[in-house]
């Protein structure tokens, strides 16, 4: 994948919306306060068609109601990330909200009313201009070989390493969750599946033990898992199983909050 894409966007009015992208190696002393980072990992595997009608409302009602939720103002930002072969080296776009609130300590009550105004239009412009810019990468085909695996442990490290940064943390998985790395010591879910609960939390716990060395952070992790399929899909196509072994394995991780299936 190629590096991360650069915007630099400007809007009106007056608090002149810029937005761009974080230096990869910028340290959380230049961040004011603790940050909301969505963490949006987009499967692009051959698994997963976000052209079907159903893939592509879902996915797209996701992506909308997260950036309205979770970016409220300076410094939150949005990542996005595919998911295939080369997941770690997949980050597609990331974006950074500049929108500051003028001051209202010592302001009338009208020009208090006028700043908030001010300030909500402008948020809703640039999460508009956000909103844009990840359905982009939604729509995007991967043509290339990556799309025949699938690498969501690699996910887990870029989601240590944003907190390390000191971000409140939430990440989004838009995919099947079939995990497909054919090396040894990984899981291929296509190939062998957990059978059922009891392989599944196994799995996790035999996993979870040789991962969570090298993630000291994640606990602190929101996990939302969005999977592509309809609610009449069958167990066959939608495998109960593979969701307790994420279920168990982030557990496992450490990761206190409840993982939401969307």
């Amino acid at each position: 994948m190629k590096n991360k894409l650069k915007y630099y966007l400007f809007l009106i009015p007056a608090s002149s919306l810029v937005l761009s992208c974080s230096d990869a190696g910028k340290k959380y002393e230049d961040v004011e306060e603790a940050k909301t980072c969505s963490m949006i990992f987009i499967d692009k595997s051959v698994s997963v068609n976000v052209n079907k009608k159903f893939v592509n409302e879902k996915y797209t009602k996701v992506i909308s109601q997260l950036i309205d939720e979770n970016v409220k103002g300076k410094g939150d930002k949005i990542e996005v990330y595919f998911v295939h072969e080369n997941t770690a080296k997949g980050k597609a776009v990331e974006v950074t909200s500049r929108t500051e609130k003028g001051e209202l300590q010592g302001a009338s009550s009208t020009d208090s009313e006028a700043i908030s105004t001010e300030y909500n239009m402008s948020m809703d412009k640039e999460r508009s201009v956000f909103k844009k810019i990840v359905f982009a990468q939604l729509a995007s085909q991967n043509t290339s070989s990556s799309k025949n695996n699938t690498d969501i442990w690699a996910a887990l490290p870029l989601i240590d390493k944003v907190i390390g940064k000191g971000y409140n943390v939430k990440a989004y998985f838009l995919s099947d969750m079939v995990e497909s790395m054919k090396a040894e010591g990984r899981r291929d879910f296509h190939t062998n599946p957990p059978v059922d609960d009891a392989a599944a939390v196994g799995w996790a716990r035999e996993d979870a033990d040789g991962l969570k060395a090298t993630l000291p952070n994640i606990g602190l992790a929101q996990i939302f898992i969005a999977k592509p399929f309809e609610p009449t899909a069958s167990r066959k196509k939608n495998n109960p199983a593979i969701s307790t072994y994420w279920q168990r394995l982030f557990l496992e991780l450490g990761v206190t909050a409840e993982v939401v299936e969307l």
